[in-house]
């Protein structure tokens, strides 16, 4: 029997009530855009893992609600008994996730492997962190999966050039290749039926969405991110009629209206995309989309038309600071001029925008988080977050404050606290009050403008309809630096991934 043949694909459960996404290089709380990502890449799976003609079941435990416990609850009284158990999981959740996953691996005596940043960027150091883990695929895990679950036993792990993965002895083997998805430009319609895509809802709109895969790898080098680390620098894009067809079958299947175009930057070939526009347009779906975007992609004011006439909703951009001389050590190359001009020309056409800033990265001060606030104000776009940097393992920034001494003892070993929650670094003035404080100050700034409220009164009682917990959070946490819901792991976790290998 192959180690596939009855497969469990399964989003973690929440960690002490709070939703994390865990999708790609995404790996924040719910209460950061409003909202969790459907875990569109178990979807492919779960299609992949069907057309070879395995029995496949997914379980997406955050949109549900569930634990562990009555995932095996509904197993059991199906019968189905898993052979190999398949879940993402990211920096700050792996640990919380295996503890939950490892609860099937004992009842069903069936082998765990994960996928996610965390196994890309370091995965010999996540596999030591979590000895119930089987193996990581490091990079894009679609072949190494089908591959896996085609082997007759663990005994041939060693095939899969993509995955580490732990002896029986419990020696850490490591990866011999970085996954890249051969059939990326052809893959299968994503396995939404398994899906619970009503529990995924957009703030603003109360609607239901899905996730369009348009594009893969980043050709830039911000040292903070983990996407090119994931997905390499090659960009690799679909076709506009494979991706409209995608769209189409989405919105006839499941009355889906609003699509998220999954991809790090899924404007950059403007050319390839205004097609698919074209095509979006020829077709007259009654469809939104909204997706993420480069300043410097938006500063043509007639493609920035054509989007809207397509149906996009909205486009997220990162600024991350007003300081030219601190995105130039991001190696973030943006230019000013550039910026002001995306924004002018998504406010005529219609656009929504969002913007995301990012404080307290190493060599800044309170005077440049100042400068970024003011920066804000006055690109006034729709809806803005300011996040802490955060070092993740494996990163250019990381190896950056690690060699400068920004990082206090014990900072690495708690991985729970590596995302937009906490601020870990420590010198040159900059500390987690600071920052923290000074992230707060710039939100209140931001969002209590009277000509931001009077503008958007609308918005906001839709938000707070729509996502009432989460705006409440939001609220309390912004105008009242209200405690942030701890999602540390037992104490006994982060002892053993402190102790030295």
């Amino acid at each position: 029997m192959m180690l596939g043949q009855r497969t469990l694909l399964i989003n973690p459960p929440l960690i002490n009530g709070v939703a994390f996404t865990r999708q790609g290089r995404c790996q924040e709380r719910d209460d950061v855009l409003g909202t969790t990502k459907p875990p569109y890449t178990l979807a492919l799976m779960g299609a992949m893992l069907r057309n070879a003609g395995l029995d496949v079941r997914l379980i997406d435990t955050t949109a549900e609600r569930i634990s562990a416990d009555e995932v095996i609850a509904r197993l059991d009284a199906d019968g189905f008994v898993p052979t190999l158990i398949v879940f993402p999981s990211t920096t700050p959740t792996l640990d919380a996730d295996v503890t939950a996953i490892a609860r099937l691996k004992a009842r069903y005596r069936a082998p765990m492997f994960c996928f996610g940043p965390h196994a890309s960027t370091v995965p010999h150091l996540a596999m030591a962190r979590v000895p119930d883990v089987d193996g990581m695929f490091v990079g894009e895990p679609e072949d190494g999966l089908a591959q896996l679950a085609g082997l007759e036993s663990m005994s041939e792990l060693g095939t899969v050039a993509n995955l580490t993965w732990r002896q029986a002895d419990g020696a850490v083997v490591p990866h011999r290749a970085h996954g890249s998805y051969s059939g990326f430009l052809d893959m299968p319609y994503p396995a939404w039926d398994l899906v619970p895509l009503k529990n995924y809802a957009l703030p603003l709109v109360d609607k239901s969405y899905a996730i369009v895969e348009t594009s893969r790898g980043c050709p830039y080098s911000c040292d903070f991110c983990v996407a090119p680390i994931h997905q390499g620098h090659k960009f690799r894009e679909r076709s506009a009629r494979t991706l409209v067809d995608e769209i189409e079958r989405t919105y006839r299947e499941h009355g889906i209206e609003y699509f998220y175009l999954w991809g790090d930057t899924v404007t950059l070939n403007v050319k390839s995309f205004s097609a698919f526009c074209d095509e979006l347009i020829a077709r007259k779906l009654p469809i939104h989309w909204f997706g993420n975007a480069r300043a410097d992609n938006l500063t043509d004011p007639a493609f920035v038309h054509r989007l809207r006439r397509s149906g996009c909703w909205m486009l997220a951009l990162g600024i991350e600071t007003e300081s030219e001389e601190v995105r130039k050590d991001m190696v973030k190359r943006l230019e000013s001029q550039k910026i002001e001009a995306a924004f002018r020309n998504m406010r005529d056409a219609g656009i929504k925008s969002f913007a995301f800033f990012i404080f307290g990265y190493p060599g800044e001060t309170l005077e440049t988080m100042n400068q970024t606030v003011n920066y804000a104000v006055r690109l006034d776009p729709d809806f803005a977050n300011f996040y802490p940097a955060v070092p993740y393992p494996g990163t250019a920034m990381h190896a950056k404050v690690v060699k400068d001494g920004l990082l206090p003892a014990g900072a690495d070993a708690d991985w729970s606290k590596m995302e937009y929650s906490y601020y870990l670094m420590s010198g040159n003035g900059l500390n987690d009050k600071v920052v923290m404080d000074a992230i707060q100050r710039a939100k209140r700034r931001f969002f209590l403008r009277p000509r931001y409220l009077t503008r958007h009164l609308g918005d906001v009682a839709r938000l707070a309809m729509s996502k009432r917990a989460i705006f409440t959070q939001v609220i309390s946490r912004t105008l009242f630096g209200a405690k942030v819901i701890d999602t540390a792991p037992p104490s006994s976790i982060q002892e053993r991934a402190s102790v030295p290998r």
